[in-house]
């Protein structure tokens, strides 16, 4: 099979995957309903990912890369906005996937693993951005990382929760609280 073969198929799995971990959460996305959602075999799936966790560790790790790629080319507040657009079941994932960060060491060592090479260009966007007068110089880069952060993980659960939030108000907020000191 060709490499770009190989590629879709991987790609049609995790939207298979994404749909059942969104509509069951991880314990309830049995294999039958993996392969259900994908509609693939146990065993065509598991040619692409060893075993379900991998698959969720894949999912994880995908989100992550197109947050920070959506930060580093539109900005914060269009990462922001762009999970605030995903749906409640999403979000439950998203929940689930910083809930299993404190509670499953083999998840975190897989995620890690699998979003290593994300930590130097966020790290490098933020610094980037002080350095341009856009985000403030007092408080170090990997501490702004780590509020932005928390507060788009705050407005994921509320969502997930069903919260009627609004967003424009939580982006100035937080474009606010990131804004240079005067």
């Amino acid at each position: 099979m060709s490499p770009a073969h190989l590629e879709a198929r991987r790609g049609e799995i995790l939207a298979g995957a994404r749909r059942a971990f969104a509509q069951y959460g991880y314990e309830g996305a049995t294999v039958a309903r993996l392969e259900e959602e994908t509609g693939l075999s146990r065993g065509a799936i598991f040619h692409y990912f060893p075993d379900k966790k991998a698959l969720f560790v894949a999912l994880a790790a995908e989100v992550n890369e197109r947050y920070v790629e959506l930060m580093r080319s539109h900005g914060l507040d269009e990462a922001l906005r762009a999970i605030a657009a995903e749906s409640r079941e999403w979000l439950a994932v998203m929940i689930e996937t910083e809930v299993r960060l404190h509670h499953d060491e083999d998840f975190v060592r897989r995620l890690e693993a699998a979003t290593e090479h994300l930590r130097e260009p966020m790290r490098s966007w933020f610094e980037e951005q002080q350095q341009a007068g856009v985000l403030r110089a007092d408080i170090g880069p990997v501490e702004l990382a780590r509020f932005a952060s928390l507060v788009v993980n705050g407005v994921a659960m509320r969502l997930a929760g069903g919260d009627e939030t609004d967003i424009d108000s939580v982006v100035h907020l937080l474009t606010d609280a990131l804004a240079p000191r005067k």
